[in-house]
């Protein structure tokens, strides 16, 4: 699916090749291709095709658009 941001948030990225996490800022339009979305409450973990993770992204800063 692919999802699109709505306003600018900083979260955690876990990149499986790297075995490394650091922060990254998503900028508002960016669009983000995600295999997986587990949501708990408030919070979103993203999982990309590439195995990336992209840790408590706010659901409201983002919208599924397929």
């Amino acid at each position: 699916m692919k999802v699109r941001f709505k306003k600018t948030v900083v979260v955690d990225v876990q990149k499986t090749r790297l075995n490394e996490i650091w922060d990254k800022e998503l900028n508002r339009w960016d669009e983000l291709n995600v295999e997986t979305k587990n949501v708990q409450g408030k919070f979103a973990d993203l999982t990309t095709f590439d195995g990336d993770v992209y840790f408590s992204v706010p659901v409201d800063s983002f919208e599924v658009l397929s």
